[in-house]
C-alpha cells in the first residue's frame, strides 16, 4: 500500500488537479505467449508496451497501469516495493540510467506500476505513435500447479481494475499535465505441460548357448552368463544403477544350479574386491540374487550395452538323460524371474534410490548328448593323422587293439580291413577324400556288422 501513495502523491504533483484528457487514448498490451513446461513449472517474461490510439500525438510524461493474473496458477517474480526491469526508451532516459521515478507493488492475483519520467526534467518525454515497449514482468507457475497436467493450460493476464490501495489507475500523462485514458489489454498464456519423461526399461536375460553331456552316464555341466542391459533413447544416457535383485529360473528335471558368481563390472568394485553385497542363494527350481554395490553409493554401474553381472554353474540331471542317442540334443530354457526363494526375490534395478522393474529374456541352452565315434580316429586319441593308419594296420596283422572297430573303417563300407588303410593314408598325403564324417562325434548313420565298445574322446 505504501508504494501506491507513493506513486498517487508523486502523480498529483506531475497532473494538473482533475485534467483528464478525452482526445487521446492509449492501449497498453502484452503478446500471447505459448511457453513449455519443465521440471513440474513454468515461467516466462511479459514485455508490456504502450501505443497512443486516437487523438493528436502527444508527449507523455509517466503512466500507471495494473495487471490481474490467476493466483492459483501464476505469481509474479519479485519482491515489493516492486520495480520492473524496464526497455527500449524508458530504460534510455536520463543517460540511461532509467526513468526518474518506478514503482509498484505485487499481489496474490496481480501487480501494479507506476512510472514518471518528465519530473526531474520536464522536457524528457516519450511519444507512442508505435508499440513501444517499456518494462519486462517475470512470471513463473506456484509449486503444484502443473502436477498431473497432460494438456495444455490457457490463462488470461487481464487489466487490474481496483487492484491496489488507493486503486491504481490504468493512464498516460501526456505533456500537458493532464491524464490520458488508457486500456490494459489482455494478453493470453498458454501453458504446454511437458511431454511424460521416457519410461526406465532395463532388461535381464541369460544366454542363449550349447553344452554338451554324457549319452552313457548323461553327466555333463556348463555355465551361463547373466547380462543386463538399459534400452536408452538416442542422445540420451544410461542411469546410474546402485544395485538389483533377481532370480533365475530353471527346469529341475534338467538341470540343477550349484554355484553363482559376481560378473566382471561387479568383480572390479570397491577395489576389486566386489560388489559391497553379494548374497546368492540356490534353490531347487532356480537361483536367487541381492546386490548392492556399494552402501556409500561411490561405486555405480550403468548398462548403456549389455553387460555380464552374474555367471551361473549348472549340473545336468544324470539320471533323466543317462541313455540318449549320441548326437541327440534336448533344450532348456533359463528364465531371470521374480519370485524365486523363501522370500519371493524381486525382479528389479535400483535407479536413484528407487526400484526400477526389470523385463525378462529367456536364455535357450541346447544340451547336446556326445557319443558315438570319430570316423578315421582309430586311436582313441581325438586325433586323425597317420598314427591312425598304423593301429589299424597292427591291429590287422600283429593282433593291435582296438575297442571301435566302427572308427577303424575309414571307408565306411562296413568291412575293417586293408583298404581302410590305403583310404586313410590316401586323404593324409594324396589328397583323397576324408572319411565320412570326420571330426564329429556321432553314431554310425550305415550299422553293420561292426561295432563300438566304447570310444572315450566323444564321451
Amino acid at each position: 500500500m505504501q508504494s501506491n501513495i507513493v506513486f498517487v502523491t508523486l502523480l498529483a504533483i506531475v497532473l494538473l488537479p482533475g485534467s483528464i484528457a478525452f482526445g487521446q487514448t492509449f492501449e497498453i498490451s502484452s503478446t500471447d505467449q505459448t511457453v513449455p513446461a519443465a521440471g513440474g513449472t513454468a515461467s516466462f517474461t511479459a514485455t508490456v508496451s504502450i501505443e497512443q490510439v486516437t487523438g493528436a500525438l502527444e508527449e507523455t510524461k509517466g503512466f500507471s497501469f495494473a495487471y490481474r493474473h490467476d493466483p492459483a496458477l501464476l505469481e509474479v517474480v519479485g519482491s515489493n516495493p516492486y520495480a520492473p526491469n524496464v526497455v527500449g526508451d524508458l530504460a534510455a532516459l536520463n543517460n540511461n540510467d532509467g526513468p526518474d521515478f518506478i514503482q509498484g507493488e505485487i499481489f496474490g492475483d496481480g501487480f501494479t506500476i507506476g512510472v514518471i519520467y518528465g519530473f526531474t526534467d520536464q522536457t524528457q518525454v516519450i511519444t507512442f505513435e508505435v508499440a513501444k515497449p517499456m518494462i519486462e514482468v517475470e512470471y513463473s507457475t506456484l509449486a503444484g500447479a502443473l502436477d498431473g497436467v497432460t494438456e495444455d493450460v490457457v490463462t488470461d493476464i487481464v487489466q487490474g481494475d481496483a487492484l491496489g490501495t488507493p486503486p491504481t489507475s490504468t493512464v498516460v500523462v501526456i505533456g500537458a499535465g493532464v491524464s490520458a485514458p488508457a486500456n490494459a489489454l489482455p494478453f493470453t498464456i498458454t501453458i504446454e505441460p511437458a511431454p511424460p519423461a521416457p519410461p526406465i526399461v532395463f532388461t535381464i536375460s541369460c544366454g542363449d548357448q550349447e553344452a554338451t553331456f554324457s549319452s552313457a552316464t548323461g553327466v555333463g555341466s556348463f555355465t551361463n552368463s547373466v547380462s543386463i542391459v538399459e534400452d536408452v533413447a538416442p542422445g540420451g544416457e544410461a542411469n546410474e544403477t546402485q544395485g538389483f535383485s533377481c532370480g533365475v529360473g530353471h527346469d529341475s528335471a534338467v538341470v540343477t544350479a550349484t554355484a553363482v558368481q559376481q560378473g566382471p563390472v561387479l568383480q572390479a568394485m570397491n577395489g576389486g574386491s566386489g560388489a559391497e553385497y553379494f548374497q546368492p542363494g540356490i534353490e531347487p527350481d532356480g537361483c536367487t540374487v541381492g546386490c548392492i554395490y556399494d552402501f556409500a553409493g561411490i561405486d555405480i554401474a550403468t548398462f548403456g550395452v549389455a553387460t555380464e553381472v552374474l555367471s551361473i554353474d549348472y549340473d545336468t540331471v544324470a539320471g533323466a538323460l543317462a541313455g540318449s542317442a549320441p548326437g541327440s540334443s534336448q533344450t532348456t530354457n533359463l528364465t531371470p524371474v521374480a519370485g524365486l526363494g523363501p522370500n519371493a526375490v524381486t525382479l528389479v534395478i535400483v535407479v536413484g534410490g528407487q526400484s526400477v522393474s526389470m523385463q525378462s529374456q529367456a536364455g535357450v541352452v541346447t544340451l547336446v548328448a556326445t557319443g558315438g565315434f570319430n570316423r578315421g580316429d582309430c586311436n582313441d586319441d581325438g586325433n586323425y593323422d597317420i598314427a591312425d593308419a598304423i593301429t589299424l594296420l597292427d591291429n590287422l596283422f600283429v593282433d593291435g587293439e582296438v575297442f571301435c572297430d566302427d572308427a577303424c573303417d575309414g571307408n565306411d563300407d562296413e568291412l575293417k580291413d586293408i583298404a581302410d588303410a590305403v583310404f586313410v593314408l590316401s586323404s593324409l598325403f594324396v589328397n583323397g577324400p576324408m572319411p565320412p564324417g570326420n571330426g564329429t562325434c556321432a553314431p554310425d548313420p550305415t550299422e553293420g556288422t561292426l561295432g563300438c565298445e566304447v570310444f572315450n574322446s566323444c564321451l
